[in-house]
């Protein structure tokens, strides 16, 4: 099936596609048929995410912004939630962090008062 024709119809390049399916250790060789499947609907499938994001975007210009909204957005992407965070600034990584480091230390001192009052009611309890 993977005729100099067929590969002609795909823009992303076999050898590349190849090695990262042939990076998994479930896969020992990988046949030309798959190979042109999975090259094919890969290609497919960031042109339908690039469409959906511009058509999103409401300008004449695709940004990455424009992509990980839609990745935040539709459940069916969550696998690449991880891989396509939204962007944020400095500021506002530094506020997420001073947040962070207020609940943590809040819980901090609950767990300690929570292990001081057990402590009172154990010695309490053996009085």
């Amino acid at each position: 099936m993977s005729t100099p024709k067929a590969e002609k119809d795909l823009h992303l390049p076999l050898s590349r596609v190849k090695t990262i399916m042939k990076s998994s250790p479930d896969v020992e060789a990988v046949g030309p048929e798959p190979l042109y499947l999975v090259t094919k609907v890969t290609e497919l499938f960031v042109t339908d995410l690039a469409k959906r994001a511009y058509k999103n975007s409401g300008t004449n210009v695709l940004e990455y912004k424009h992509i990980a909204d839609v990745v935040q957005e539709d459940d069916n992407l969550d696998f690449l939630r991880e891989i396509m965070p939204r962007k944020i600034t400095v500021r506002q990584f530094k506020e997420l962090m001073a947040k962070k480091a207020a609940r943590g230390e809040r819980s901090d001192e609950s767990s300690e008062d929570s292990s001081e009052e057990s402590e009172e009611s154990s010695s309490d309890n053996q009085d």
